[in-house]
C-alpha cells in the first residue's frame, strides 16, 4: 500500500454484487423456504444494514430535501477514525457550506430504533473523535436515518438534532 492510499476507505456499493457475495456465491442453502430461513440470521442482519446504508447514499438528494438543505452546497462522504483506540466510524457525513456538518447514523431495524445509555456513549465518542481528528470548527449535528423512526427518550432528545425514516428516501 502506498503512503498516499493509507487511510482511504473503499466500499463495494453495487447492491447485486453485495447480495451475490453474501448469499449466492458458495451457498449451500437451496430449496423452498431457504431464503426465508435466513431472515433472522446475523449474516442477514449485517447485510441488511449495509444494504440500507447504500440505499441511503443513492438517495442523498431526498435526504438533503427532507433536512431542508437541498439548496445548500454539500460534500458527502463516510468517515473512519484513524485512531485504533476510538474505533469510531460515521456512516454518512454531509459537510455543508454553511459551516454545519451532519454526522449521520444509518440504522436498519425492524422496529422503531431506541438509543440506550451504552449507544449514547458510543455516539458521544464518535462526535468527539470526529471533532478532534478532523479539527473542524463547524457545528456538528447528529442525524439519524432509520427504517421506522427513532424513539424519543432522554438520549435521543439530548444528542440527536434531526431524524428521517425510510419514507424520506422514496418520495
Amino acid at each position: 500500500m502506498s503512503e498516499k492510499n493509507r487511510g482511504s476507505l473503499y466500499q463495494l456499493t453495487d447492491p447485486y454484487s453485495l447480495f451475490y457475495l453474501k448469499f449466492i456465491k458458495n451457498s449451500k442453502a437451496s430449496g423452498q423456504g431457504a431464503w426465508l430461513a435466513q431472515i433472522d440470521h446475523p449474516k442477514w442482519r449485517a447485510w441488511s444494514g449495509y444494504a440500507y446504508e447504500y440505499t441511503c447514499r443513492y438517495h442523498i438528494g431526498n435526504i438533503k430535501k427532507h433536512l431542508g438543505i437541498a439548496g445548500v452546497y454539500t460534500e458527502v462522504s463516510a468517515w473512519r477514525s484513524g485512531q485504533q483506540k476510538t474505533n469510531a466510524q460515521i456512516d454518512l457525513v454531509i459537510d455543508r457550506r454553511d459551516r454545519i456538518v451532519h454526522l449521520c447514523e444509518i440504522k436498519f431495524s425492524q422496529k422503531i430504533f431506541a438509543i440506550n445509555k451504552p449507544y449514547a456513549e458510543k455516539l458521544q465518542n464518535k462526535l468527539t473523535a470526529f471533532r478532534q481528528e478532523t479539527g473542524t470548527k463547524k457545528s456538528l449535528f447528529i442525524t439519524f436515518i432509520t427504517t421506522f423512526g427513532l424513539k424519543k427518550n432522554q438520549y435521543s432528545m439530548r444528542l440527536v438534532q434531526s431524524e428521517l425514516d425510510m419514507a424520506a428516501l422514496f418520495d
